[in-house]
């Protein structure tokens, strides 16, 4: 194997057997040998990434002195893409839009990993929660754990079981093991299956046989330069892969990585209550003058605490105030929020990710592999969601034994989680404030009051009292340590803050590809079954009346048929998938596509396509206090169990009316809550075109879809009373009488809100178009760019039904890159800069206007071809503009590194 300009020896330039499993590598001067069982002609495919594959024929029993050469690739589209139809096909020739990152790419990112460059995808969002844990979002309703995405790592959902989401690539795969990942933007459930309603990522490691040898990294750098929220701090990460192939027929692989780092922090202290402004509560506004100071119901974003109380309740709670009830104001008068605490001053900001994993493969004729696969991922890192979740020594485990050949496939994993020592952040300071800082308030309140204090001024008496005797358990004082570690080691379900999520997911799915049985056309079939098995010990789900967590299954089928017609110029596409799960109705998702082909390099693409999303396991079972509110799944159990049909819930925005217009004709019974709960459906158009122009240098692809969403899954959240501040507390009380509305009204009774999911009515609609332009300028430079435009067309629809938006997504994005992997002699380098526009995020921690922002990362690189080794300096967000892309996540900013990889079969 040799190079067809410098006629130097290739090493690890892939050989095998077309349509077969058999196959080898070069070694190090370029020469191989094959042995296969498999009678001639055959066909060996020779490939390599940057080089144009090429094919020979041998129609001898023996081959020696066989000479072949490659030829970099210089032109566009060129790549084999497998996701959009479960089958090889040329990129050119996707029936839907897709994105691809191969093996040089990752190699070449400016990022600090591939995972963060899956960000200059066009049309790609990520919610940042954390250095290592970043939401993938496409085409509108991002979210800080994505559940309408779906990522696959060699075929294995990457979803937390119980969280129902990918952790980003906490516990995923390493960049020295990623052969490449290809991204299908828009539904996909068609093929995929439940969940894969906005888009799936599929990420293919390198196999032992394939990709041999020792390949290692390490990267260090520095983060926090310029001091704001941390002082400067060392980024550091570590990575290894060994493989090894035995006679071609047994192959095994081990890879490892460490990554440790001083995370960045959440200082968003804009104030959220209800009070302070006109928008509704969770509202983040900055207010001219309006500080915590001059403010006693402050509730900053990331201050962590300071929820809102009443000192009229406290009479209800606590039976020895009653005797000074008359003294303890209600309604606003009564309103106030505990001193809270920052993020920083209390939670460990360091982030770790450890991975390890291993594979041993065996082929058992030239047609058939069977191998064995095990991953094991661990690490601290915080996750915004209704709380600011700090996932410590949280950890997944999965193994995989898979049979395949070039025709099918049969597979079966299982997926373990541990939330090791996870706790919710605001659920511990409030906890600490409730025992604490209230009764030391209310006595502050009392004493000024009985020395003639107006009402206003004995709140601030109040809150100088209880500050001064908080300084003796503040955050870092031994006091503050023992009840935080308290707090800590005891469950939510006990009144604690800790989670025991051990919740697990088993899987089996086969397919089988027809093609060599059938002419007429391409038909592939597949199927699978999953099982849900939650165990959080009552933390995070609800226990039936025999004390246990739930389990459950789904199924799914699917058929796939294609066909060629005009010699290949026109491509026609059919897809139909069912899927049961046993909590829900039976659902069919059609996917209907033609590609047609125009003077050979432009091709256009329509498409229709249904998918669908299954409730998660939160939304069905969730029974989880979250100090704002309590979040309940939706099921007839759990409705019975807090009595929402007996003693009334009100929804929430009618009791702010009523509170404002003094009238109790204001209050809503949400009666949402007894409809029936359903899965959540998309429809969605496509139109695309894909081609090449001034002598394949320069390649464009362009989309636009429409989405139309029914039976859309959001959040209502609704009141009820709770006299005496206990919910199923059987004292006499009406909810339905003027009296007991006027009671909940007025805050003197005790009130619980809730959260809870149901299906919006109607039809929400979407669309949205990306262009993107790849062009070589010759001598290996290469400029890209693409922009993308994201629309919810219908979100006063869901705000008249009381609902969230939840769109979260800009309507602009843009990325402009320019590099070129040999500018010198063994220099390269690689710069990409990405800005969107500002938008608005709506969720249940709270809604603020986010920023538009612009981030550039860029790398240098120099090969050292003796040590076989590539040294590259880089950075992401070298500019280090610091951005937050939701609220309540942190202020991220600039990472610098330098880091050395080594790889064996380095060209």
């Amino acid at each position: 194997m040799k190079d067809s300009e410098s006629n130097e020896p290739l090493l690890g330039v892939s050989i095998v057997v077309k349509d077969k499993v058999v196959g080898t590598i070069s070694g190090t001067d370029g020469n191989f040998n094959l042995a296969v069982k498999s009678d001639p002609p055959l066909v060996l495919v020779f490939s390599m990434v940057g080089y144009t594959s090429v094919e020979v024929e041998i129609t001898e029993a023996s081959v020696e002195g066989l000479e072949v050469t490659l030829a970099e690739t210089a032109i566009m589209g060129q790549e084999v893409v497998i996701s959009a139809s479960r089958v090889e096909e040329s990129v050119m020739q996707s029936p839907v839009s897709i994105e691809k990152m191969d093996v040089l790419d990752i190699k070449e990112t400016a990022s600090t990993s591939f995972y963060d460059a899956l960000i200059n995808f066009k049309g790609v969002d990520m919610s940042a929660q954390s250095i290592t844990f970043k939401s993938i979002n496409t085409r509108g309703f991002g979210a800080n754990g994505n559940n309408r995405f779906v990522q696959l790592i060699d075929g294995i959902d990457n979803v937390a079981p119980g969280l129902n989401f990918a952790v980003g690539n906490i516990v995923g795969i390493n960049d020295l093991d990623l052969e490449s990942a290809e991204m299908i933007p828009g539904a996909a459930s068609a093929l995929y299956g439940p969940n894969a309603l906005n888009g799936v990522l599929l990420m293919t490691s390198k196999s032992p046989f394939d990709y041999q040898g020792l390949s290692a990294y390490t990267k260090l750098g520095v983060n926090h330069v310029d001091g704001e929220d941390d002082d400067p701090s060392l980024y550091q990460d570590y990575g290894l892969r060994y493989a090894k192939a035995i006679n071609n027929r047994w192959a095994f692989k081990v890879t490892a990585s460490y990554l440790r780092a001083n995370d960045f922090r959440g200082v968003d202290y804009r104030d959220q209550s209800s009070n302070t402004n006109g928008e509704g509560a969770g509202y983040a506004v900055e207010t001219p003058g309006r500080t915590r100071e001059n403010n006693r119901t402050y509730d900053g974003v990331n201050t962590y605490g300071d929820f809102g109380f009443n000192l009229g309740l406290i009479p209800r709670l606590d039976p020895a105030y009653g005797a000074v009830a008359g003294q303890l104001p209600t309604g606003p008068d009564g309103a106030f929020s505990p001193t809270g605490y920052t993020e920083s001053s209390f939670t460990d900001n360091t982030t770790e990710s450890f991975k390890i994993g291993g594979a041993l493969h065996y082929r058992i004729t030239d047609d058939l592999e069977i191998f064995g696969q095990v991953n094991y991922g661990s690490g601290s890192t915080v996750y915004t969601a209704n709380d600011r979740f700090v996932l410590d020594n949280f950890s997944i485990w999965t193994a995989k034994l898979e049979l395949r050949s070039p025709n099918f496939y049969i597979r079966a994993y299982t997926t373990q989680e541990d939330s090791g020592d996870t706790y919710a952040a605001n659920t511990v300071a409030s906890l600490i404030n409730q025992n604490k800082y209230v009764p030391d308030y209310t006595l502050g309140f009392l004493g000024a009051r009985g020395q003639g204090a107006t009402i206003d001024q004995a709140h601030d008496a109040a809150r100088q009292y209880a500050d001064n005797l908080q300084q003796a358990y503040a955050p870092g004082t031994e006091q503050w340590q023992v009840g935080m570690d308290s707090l800590r080691k005891i469950s939510i379900f006990d009144g604690g803050a800790k989670f025991k999520d051990a919740s697990s997911m088993n899987h089996f799915e086969a397919s089988y590809n027809f093609s060599h049985l059938i002419d007429f056309a391409e038909i592939v079939a597949g199927a699978n079954y999953r099982m849900y098995n939650l165990n959080s010990g009552g933390t995070l789900f609800a226990l039936d009346d025999d004390g246990n967590e739930m389990s459950y299954g789904e199924y799914g089928a699917y058929l796939q048929v294609s066909k060629a017609f005009f010699n290949d110029r026109l491509k026609v596409q059919a897809s139909g998938r069912y899927d049961k799960n046993e909590n829900f109705d039976g659902q069919f998702s059609p996917r209907v596509s033609l590609v047609g082909t125009v003077a050979q390099n432009h091709n256009f693409r329509g498409s229709f396509q249904r998918g669908f999303r299954i409730p998660t396991t939160q939304d069905q079972f969730i029974d989880l206090d979250v100090q704002t509110r309590r979040l309940i799944g939706s099921n007839q159990m759990l409705i019975d169990r807090y009595r929402f049909r007996t003693n009334t819930v009100y929804s929430t925005e009618s009791l702010a009316a009523a509170r404002a217009s003094g009238s109790i004709d204001s209050l809503k019974v949400a009666t949402q809550v007894f409809d029936d709960f359903t899965t959540e459906k998309i429809s969605t158009f496509e139109l695309g075109y894909r081609g090449l122009f001034l002598n394949d240098k320069l390649m464009i692809d362009a989309y636009y879809y429409h989405s139309s969403y029914d039976d859309f899954i959001a959040e209502i959240t609704f009141v009820q009373a709770v006299p005496n501040g206990l919910r199923n507390d059987p004292a006499p009380f009406d909810p339905d009488s003027d009296a007991g509305k006027a009671a909940i009204m007025q805050g003197t009774v005790a009130t619980q809100e809730y959260g809870f999911d149901v299906n919006a009515e109607g039809t929400i609609k979407s669309q949205g178009w990306g262009l993107q332009a790849d062009y070589f300028l010759g001598k290996g430079y290469k400029l890209s760019g693409n922009v993308a435009y994201n629309k919810l067309l219908d979100d006063k629809a869901l705000k008249d039904q009381g609902f969230r938006a939840a769109y979260n997504t800009p309507e602009y994005t843009y990325n402009i890159g320019l590099s070129n992997r040999n500018v010198i002699d063994n220099v390269g380098f690689n710069v990409k800069w990405r800005w969107q526009e500002a938008f608005l995020w709506d969720s249940s921690f709270g809604t603020a206007v986010i920023p538009a922002f612009g981030t550039l990362d860029a790398q240098v690189s120099y090969k050292i071809s003796s040590l076989k080794s590539v040294v590259k300096l880089g950075g992401s967000n070298v500019l280090n503009k610091r951005y937050t892309t939701g609220i309540g996540n942190p202020r991220m900013g600039g990472i610098y590194y330098v880091s050395i990889t080594f790889d064996q079969f380095l060209n």
